[in-house]
Order: structure tokens, then C-alpha cells, then sequence
């Protein structure tokens, strides 16, 4: 039996989850944006306390790795780290965008999915995967895009499904060909980062604790001044 346990603080909010062979047994949910670095230990100490099980029943953790906002990148990897090494266990280092593509397959989609997330500064983190009854596959990394040009991506690796919140936040602006359709929104959550990474470690894609990294899209990391007086967001 293989116990996993996951995280994820790439977006505003931080959830935590557990998979047990083969399932995901338990997730929790902060709804309170921002919290990263106050709530994620206490939310793991609380689902491990719900399962009746210590981090040394664990056998591998998994955290999402992003793209996502930077601090909540740092602050996953770093917790994941610090749990592997005080624990002797491996990390998943989970692709958010690949988590999307896993969850799309939960709600039964098949098909080749251009995954799209709000990156904020009017730009979108965007991926595509081939989804079948097997897994998902990377059809082309994650990358950087003005959300005009998703369509274009689309078109180019002739996607049938869509998803992730850039189909949300820039609904107006992405016009996508008609075989590509609109999945309902959803959020991407540790649970998604569980079916992931359940993948990965069949398929032995773990690492050492002080081989994880974060997956960093975007190189401008930090407001000056000025932007943040006038209210810019990364």
C-alpha cells in the first residue's frame, strides 16, 4: 500500500491531501486567500490527524510546483523539502497545469486539453496534454502567453478541451476553434496534485528532497515601488 501525501499553495488558497493506494482518500480546503505560510502546516498536521497517520507512514510527498505565484511556490517547495529530508521520503514535484489535465480526466474527458491558468499582469501559464484512459501525457510545456495567443496554441497542437482558470478570468478575450470545448470551471487543488503524482511515482519521476525545485515560468518575480503603489499585482 503506498500512501502519498500532497499540497498545493501555487494559487491564493492551500489545500492538502492524502492518497492511499491508488485513491484519494482525503483532501482539505482553506478558503481564506493568502494564508500560505500560517495554515499549510497545520492543515497537513489536521488531515494527518483525520487518517490517523504520521508523516513516517508516508511514502512519498508531493506538492504543486507551479507555475503558480511565486511566494506560494516557495513556500510548498520549501515545506516539502524540509518534511522529506526530517523523514527520509521522496518528493513529487507536480506540474499545477498536468494537475488540471489529471482532474479534467476525473470529470471524463478525452482528448487533447490546453490547460491555461491566470498568471495575472494580463498573461496565462499554458500547457497542453493528451488525456486518455491511461493518464496524460505532455504535448507541449508550460509557457508564458498573452491570453490571445492561447487560441492560436490551440489551433497549433489541435486541442478538444479546454480548462483552468485563464478560460475564466479572460473569457472574453480567447476564442477558441470550435472542436476545442470549454470544460466547467473547477478549481485545481491538492487533490488533482495527488492524482499526479500518484502517476509520477509508478512511473519512478520522483526526486531527492535537495533536487526539488519550483517550475518557474515568468522571470519578473517582484513589483518595484512605484507598481505596487499603483496597485499592480504579479
Amino acid at each position: 500500500m503506498t500512501t502519498i501525501l500532497a499540497f498545493d499553495t501555487a494559487t491564493e488558497k492551500v489545500s492538502a491531501a492524502l492518497a492511499v493506494n491508488g485513491a484519494v482518500a482525503d483532501e482539505l480546503r482553506l478558503d481564506e486567500a493568502n494564508r500560505h505560510t500560517e495554515r499549510l502546516i497545520s492543515l497537513i498536521d489536521e488531515i494527518f490527524a483525520r487518517a490517523h497517520l504520521t508523516l513516517a507512514d508516508v511514502d512519498a510527498v508531493a506538492f504543486g510546483a507551479g507555475p503558480g505565484a511565486f511566494t506560494g511556490l516557495r513556500v510548498a517547495c520549501g515545506v516539502a523539502q524540509g518534511l522529506g529530508w526530517a523523514a527520509g521520503k521522496p518528493l513529487a514535484a507536480v506540474s499545477n497545469l498536468e494537475a488540471t489535465a489529471w482532474h479534467a480526466r476525473e470529470l471524463g474527458f478525452r482528448g487533447r486539453l490546453i490547460a491555461a491558468h491566470d498568471a495575472r499582469m494580463h498573461e496565462c501559464y499554458c500547457a497542453v496534454f493528451d488525456v486518455h484512459d491511461a493518464g496524460v501525457e505532455e504535448a507541449s510545456g508550460a509557457e508564458l502567453v498573452k491570453p490571445t495567443m492561447i487560441a492560436e496554441t490551440a489551433r497549433e497542437f489541435a486541442a478538444t478541451g479546454a480548462a483552468g482558470s485563464g478560460f475564466v478570468v479572460y473569457a472574453e478575450e480567447i476564442e477558441l476553434p470550435a472542436q476545442a470545448i470549454r470544460l466547467a470551471p473547477f478549481e485545481t487543488t491538492a487533490r488533482d496534485i495527488a492524482l499526479a503524482a500518484m502517476a509520477m511515482i509508478k512511473d519512478g519521476k520522483t526526486v531527492a528532497p535537495q533536487a526539488a525545485a519550483p517550475i518557474y515560468v515568468r522571470n519578473r518575480v517582484a513589483l518595484t515601488i512605484k507598481e505596487r503603489l499603483a496597485g499592480e499585482r504579479l
